[in-house]
């Protein structure tokens, strides 16, 4: 298995996508958005409904395999007019090179952020590296179904519903559907 190389930066629009490095990971805006629940509640992981301590943070970047998992920052403006700065994160992960798909998970973290189609442009950037610089045929992603933004970013960059899963995850204090997403490349069906 090859190792995927990460490109110095990807971009859609203002929207930057660069590798998360040890400077995010250690950032107080990083550890601000992993302790908000209004940010985490929409990642359906339970563990991040705690109290989230840097030393946990560490942990999870060094466990993430390189082989497998490009682990990206995502960098926009968050005013009109304003300069990029690190909102969010993006992984492109379970990097498969004999059926050729990848998985995508996101979170835009900072709150004024939101709404401002930097989701859209950050799936946008990194389909287009899965699909034409790593040669893959499918992409397949996951939201909760009560997270409308993320739903309309999917479908925007042309994803398809491909099934949901039932009362999956917590969220919000109850059961929610987990809602599978898939995109194929220009060899796909």
């Amino acid at each position: 298995m090859r190792s995927p190389a990460p490109p110095f930066s990807l971009s859609s629009g203002r929207v930057v996508l660069r590798p998360f490095t040890r400077r995010h990971l250690e950032s107080p805006q990083y550890l601000r958005w992993m302790n908000d629940r209004e940010v985490t509640r929409t990642i359906g992981r339970f563990d991040y409904l705690f109290p989230v301590s840097r030393t946990k943070l560490r942990r999870y970047f060094d466990d993430i395999d390189p082989e497998t998992t490009l682990f990206l920052a995502i960098d926009a403006p968050t005013v009109r007019g304003g300069r990029p700065r690190f909102v969010g994160t993006l992984k492109i992960y379970d990097l498969d090179y004999l059926a050729r798909r990848a998985s995508l998970g996101i979170l835009v973290g900072e709150r004024s952020a939101w709404g401002r189609g930097i989701a859209s442009a950050a799936i946008e950037a990194a389909s287009r590296y899965v699909f034409d610089d790593l040669g893959f045929q499918k992409i397949t992603a996951g939201y909760l179904a009560t997270n409308v933004g993320m739903a309309r970013a999917f479908e925007k960059n042309g994803f398809r519903v491909e099934g949901v899963l039932r009362k999956q995850l917590f969220a919000a204090g109850r059961l929610v559907d987990h809602v599978m997403v898939c995109k194929f490349g220009s060899t796909g069906k």
